[in-house]
C-alpha cells in the first residue's frame, strides 16, 4: 500500500484517525501533590523531534516539578543504544520501541534487565519515506534500494519481519547508516538514498526539506497490532524506586495528554526549549496532530498497556520468526508502575 503525502493530506489524515479512536483525557489527568525532589535522567527515542514533545512539555509546564522530580531530558540514539545506556545505569528512564525491546529480551545473551512501564504509542509508527518521483510505490519496490537507517532503530531491527510479511526479499537492500535522525530527510532530498527510515507523524517535516510529494510505506499496513514506543526502567529501578517511576509516569502522561489535546500550544512550548535548537513550532504541531491516532487507545486509559494486546504483539513477532517462543507479557512490562 502506498500513500502520497502532501501537507493537506497529512494534517487531514491525522485528524481523521484521531476521530476514529477513543478520546484522550484532555486535561482530566490528575495532578499530584509535592514530594521531595529527586533527579531523573531520561532518554528520548531518537534525538529531539516533535513526537518527543511530551517529555519537554511536561518539564516546561512544571508537571515533573509538581511530583518532586528534576528531569534531565537527553537525546536518544534509537532503541538498541538506549537499552545499552539504561542497562549500564547511565540513565534512569529510556524510550524504547516495544518490538525492539521484545526482540532484544528474546535474543540469547540479550539485555533482559528492564521493564516497560507506560506506553506512548498504541500503534507502531515506523515507515519508509521516498520521493513520489522515485517509483517506490509498494514495499516490494524497496528491494535492492539504498535505505537510510538509525543504528539500533526499529525500522532496521524489524525490517526482516516487515519484508517477510510484505512478500519481498530483503537481502539486496543497501543500508546507509546515519546516527542523526534529523539528517535523514536531507539524505533523501539530496538523492543519496532512495528511501529513509522514519516515523509516520514526521512526514510533514520530511516534506519541508524535500519540497516534493512523498510516498509513505507504513509498517502498520503489513504488521498489525504492534505497539510503538514505551518508557523503560531497569528492573532494579522498578523494584527499588517504584514510587519515583510512578510519579514520573504520572507527570509524563499529563504531558502526553496535553500534547494530544493542545498540539498548537504544545508545539510552541516544545520549540521554545533549549534542546530543540530552534526547530519550527508548526512542524512540531503537525507531528503531534498526526500522532494522536497512534496514541489514544481504543479501550482503556492513555499510557496503559493492555496485557492481551501485548500478548498478541509477542505472538505476531513469534509467528514472523523474529523471536522464539517463551516470552510472556510479565517478562517485559510492569503496568503496576503506571498509576
Amino acid at each position: 500500500m502506498v500513500r502520497t503525502m502532501t501537507r493537506r493530506r497529512l494534517l487531514a489524515g491525522g485528524a481523521a484517525v484521531a476521530a476514529g479512536v477513543a478520546a484522550s483525557a484532555c486535561g482530566r489527568l490528575p495532578a499530584a501533590g509535592p514530594a521531595a525532589v529527586q533527579t531523573v535522567k531520561v532518554l528520548t527515542g531518537a534525538g529531539f523531534q516533535g513526537r518527543e514533545a511530551p517529555l519537554l512539555v511536561a518539564r516546561a509546564q512544571g508537571w515533573f516539578r509538581d511530583v518532586g522530580l528534576a528531569v534531565e531530558v537527553l537525546p536518544g540514539k534509537g532503541s538498541g543504544e538506549n537499552l545499552k545506556l539504561l542497562a549500564a545505569g547511565r540513565v534512569d528512564v529510556a524510550t524504547l520501541d516495544v518490538n525492539a525491546a521484545m526482540i532484544e529480551a528474546s535474543t540469547p545473551g540479550g539485555i533482559r534487565d528492564f521493564r516497560l512501564t507506560s506506553v506512548l504509542h498504541q500503534r507502531n509508527l515506523a515507515c519508509f519515506v521516498a520521493l513520489a518521483s522515485s517509483g517506490i510505490r509498494t514495499p516490494g519496490d524497496l528491494a535492492g534500494r539504498r535505505l537510510s537507517y538509525l543504528p539500533g532503530g526499529i525500522n532496521h531491527v524489524l525490517f526482516p519481519t516487515y519484508a517477510q510479511l510484505a512478500g519481498f526479499d530483503p537481502s539486496g537492500v543497501q543500508w546507509v547508516s546515519n546516527p542523526v535522525p534529523a539528517q535523514h530527510a536531507a539524505l533523501l532530498a539530496e538523492g543519496r538514498v532512495d528511501a529513509i527510515s522514519q516515523f509516520v507523524p514526521a512526514v510533514e517535516s520530511v516534506r519541508s526539506v524535500a519540497k516534493q510529494d512523498l510516498s509513505v510505506l507504513p509498517f502498520a499496513d503489513w504488521i498489525g497490532d504492534l505497539h510503538g514506543s514505551a518508557m523503560a526502567v531497569s528492573t532494579a529501578t522498578a523494584t527499588n524506586r517504584a514510587d519515583v517511576v510512578r510519579r514520573f509516569n504520572r507527570a509524563l502522561l499529563r504531558g502526553l495528554d496535553y500534547c494530544m489535546c493542545h498540539p498548537d500550544q504544545a508545539g510552541k512550548a516544545y520549540a521554545a526549549q533549549p534542546e530543540t535548537q530552534g526547530q519550527q513550532a508548526h512542524l512540531a504541531t503537525a507531528e503531534l496532530t498526526a500522532l494522536r491516532g497512534y496514541v489514544t487507545p481504543e479501550e482503556g486509559h492513555l499510557g496503559h498497556f493492555d496485557e492481551a494486546r501485548v500478548a498478541r504483539n509477542i505472538a505476531i513477532l513469534h509467528g514472523a520468526g523474529a523471536i522464539p517462543a517463551g516470552l510472556v507479557p510479565s517478562d517485559i512490562i510492569a503496568p503496576e508502575l503506571v498509576s
